[in-house]
């Protein structure tokens, strides 16, 4: 029978091993939960079906239902939708309830998020610096710690640095606090130095990188009206046979982070544009790129054709950099890994650049290594948001409308969702507790303003009265 069929495993983390304990999903004979009548297989397989499953709240009911259904069970044994989010967020609650253990190696990751209306949120992850110098490989999510989630309208210098004056009071000073130097972080973090001498502050590579490219790029007037061409480009084959040529859609967000795209689609348009006219083609592709067809659609990039080479160089320099930076962390042998790097290039232009990033990186290196390494990049916070923007809509898309509890939901990815901790949570954490501190933290979301804003009309109403089943006469 499905009822004996293993769903799940015990995991040890503090130990780096893996131990399996065979826990059942099936009908009401298995062992019940204090804070829920569910039995601890069931709520264990519908909370890893969200988090790690990536499905749908509602689609993990419906899962648990199939295999209760298989398992021979009595309908509506399993839990609905509604109750799959209350055990997420009392998980996820009593977890940053617990995330408040004073270290004096902590280091924050912070960064905002969520931006929605005039609201958006501020979060602060933590990683011990004996953790990270332990990793053999980059920081994963069940590495960080989520010690701050917090909502705020406005943010500047002087909010930032209070936020982490309130969060030093509960677990201690940090070692140092990484971030991507936004104009409030940077100004808060120095606040906050000034206090604390003694924490460094860590600039976000991939963040550094991507600012000294755009500085470049601003500088370089064919930039613009190179990304101008390949959406005229991207319009003018959309709909032809060289559909599948289509220029990549420019980025409004973060676009000098995302560069690659077009250049990539740059230089491999040059291959097909040069093969095609020098006839190096199979006969399909003779049959699919034809040259008229080809020389109309893609001659614009002679114009381009040393400006990309350009670019690519510098594109790829950066990527480069930023591999070696992230591996390393801030340490002793960052500095000179990167001066290889400009070394080892042949560019002026590049080597400038990186020389100009191991300037940067040189100050950070040198607080860092007393302590050995720290880390030197915050991608992973930024993959975090991109799960919990998924658990926080309920899409695989990540559209965010509102903010609401549902976010609390990202502190599931930081752990493994264990028969112990589910057992912990909700025997300490109720749904009133979820209520409290929701409206502590969040005010009601856009979709409720909206719907008592936006009410129907006179004559919608009329529509929605409830017409009486007609009774026949005989």
């Amino acid at each position: 029978m499905f009822s004996q069929h293993s769903l799940s495993v015990e995991t040890n983390v503090s130990s780096n091993l893996i131990t399996t304990r065979p826990i059942t999903l099936g009908c009401s004979d298995q062992e019940k939960v204090t804070g829920s009548h569910f039995d601890i297989g069931c709520i264990v397989a519908a909370v890893r079906f969200v988090t790690e499953g990536a499905i749908s709240m509602r689609a993990s009911s419906r899962v648990c239902g199939i295999i209760f259904q298989l398992a021979g069970c009595k309908p509506f044994e399993y839990p609905s939708h509604t109750t799959v989010q209350n055990f997420l967020l009392r998980i996820c609650l009593y977890l940053l309830q617990q995330n408040s253990q004073r270290h004096d190696d902590w280091v924050w990751i912070a960064d905002h998020t969520y931006s929605v209306g005039t609201v958006k949120v501020f979060a602060i992850l933590g990683i011990r610096r004996s953790h990270f110098v332990s990793l053999q490989g980059p920081v994963q999510h069940q590495d960080l710690v989520v010690l701050a989630m917090l909502s705020v309208e406005s943010s500047n210098g002087l909010v930032v640095e209070q936020q982490f004056e309130d969060l030093a009071a509960k677990v201690g000073n940090p070692l140092a606090i990484l971030s991507d130097a936004g104009s409030d972080l940077h100004k808060g973090t120095k606040l906050f130095q000034d206090k604390h001498a003694n924490v460094i502050p860590l600039y976000d590579i991939v963040h550094m990188t991507s600012r000294k490219i755009e500085k470049i790029m601003n500088a370089d007037e064919r930039w613009d009206k190179f990304r101008k061409d390949c959406c005229t480009c991207a319009n003018a084959v959309r709909q032809s046979k060289l559909a599948h040529l289509k220029p990549p859609r420019p980025r409004a967000k973060a676009r000098y982070m995302n560069i690659d795209h077009e250049v990539r689609w740059g230089a491999r348009a040059f291959q097909v544009l040069d093969r095609v006219r020098l006839g190096q083609l199979n006969p399909r592709q003779k049959e699919r790129l034809p040259l008229g067809q080809v020389e109309a659609k893609l001659s614009w990039l002679d114009n381009y054709r040393d400006s990309i080479k350009r670019w690519e160089c510098l594109s790829l320099t950066g990527r480069q950099v930023i591999s070696e930076v992230r591996r390393q962390g801030y340490g002793t042998t960052t500095v000179a890994a990167v001066e290889r790097i400009a070394q080892a290039t042949s560019d002026p232009a590049c080597r400038a650049f990186v020389e100009d990033i191991a300037a940067t990186v040189k100050p950070m290196c040198g607080d860092a290594s007393q302590h050995g390494r720290l880390p030197s990049s915050s991608e992973v916070l930024e993959s975090l948001f991109g799960k919990g923007k998924r658990l926080l809509s309920g899409s695989n898309t990540g559209t965010t409308n509102s903010l609401t509890r549902q976010l609390l939901a990202m502190v599931a990815c930081t752990v493994a969702i264990t028969p112990t901790l589910v057992r912990a949570a909700l025997a300490n954490c109720s749904i009133a507790d979820i209520l409290k501190w929701s409206k502590a933290n969040f005010d009601q979301g856009l979709h409720y303003n909206r719907r008592l804003d936006l009410t129907p009309t006179p004559e919608e109403q009329k529509l929605r009265k409830h017409i009486p089943t007609a009774i026949p006469v005989f």
